[in-house]
């Protein structure tokens, strides 16, 4: 006889980027061993896959992981795992004058993507010649973060981050890698600079807190990204 089979609750969470509602479900003791595992190695592209192959097994609709931004990754599991564990996460700060270990709790559900005003993805490099970003992926933040030479990563990631580049009459979506490269080395340093503003000003999952060592002295501490939340 067939034991029987657990049904989950499931819940609504808007994909910051798209502003795409999507559904997703608890993880379960499946996710939660790929977690762990991930966690007792030392190579953060495991971390990474874990992450990855959590929220594919617990979105409902189909969705593809590796073409979502950084940040919908990030907001994405933190959802996840407030529905998964417990919305309340424990926390240590070590004060760098007292040395002493600050504990502090956080709410995930407080937690939310912060958008700088002054962020645009359609950047202007002449009057009439313009380029459109999409934002970077998690494999794009990877390839930087464990590159040898993080100036020639950083410019494939700006590479791969571009969606469509425009003139006055005709939109360009469809170009090779040889041809981006060529396109970009002929940009002015202003133009360059213009491009650094858009990534300096992504949005980005970030949370403050305010506390208090034991001379009085006011702490301010501000997590961002996934490792943050639960391993400050």
């Amino acid at each position: 006889m067939a034991l029987p089979k657990i049904n989950h609750p499931t819940y609504k969470v808007v994909i910051p980027s798209t502003q795409k509602a999507i559904t997703l479900r608890p993880y379960t003791v499946l996710e939660e061993k790929l977690l762990m595992m991930a966690r007792s190695s030392d190579n953060p592209e495991d971390t990474i896959s874990a992450i990855k192959q959590v929220l594919q097994n617990c979105i409902i609709e189909p969705v593809d992981i590796d073409t979502l931004a950084t940040v919908d990754i990030e907001y994405l599991f933190l959802k996840l795992r407030s529905k998964s564990v417990g919305e309340i996460v424990d926390l240590e700060y070590t004060d760098p004058d007292t040395k002493e270990v600050i504990k502090f709790q956080i709410n995930l559900e407080e937690i939310e993507v912060k958008k700088n005003p002054e962020h645009n993805n359609k950047i202007m490099v002449t009057d009439t010649v313009g380029i459109v970003f999409k934002y970077p992926t998690l494999d794009d933040v990877k390839t930087v973060e464990t590159s040898i030479n993080e100036e020639d990563a950083a410019f494939g990631v700006l590479i791969n981050c571009i969606e469509k580049i425009f003139d006055e009459n005709t939109v360009y979506s469809e170009f090779t890698k040889t041809e981006l490269e060529d396109f970009i080395n002929n940009l002015s340093i202003e133009s360059m600079n213009s491009i650094k503003t858009f990534f300096d000003t992504l949005p980005v999952l970030e949370h403050s807190v305010t506390l208090k060592n034991k001379n009085g002295d006011t702490r301010i501490v501000t997590l961002k990204g996934i490792t943050s939340f639960f391993t400050y």
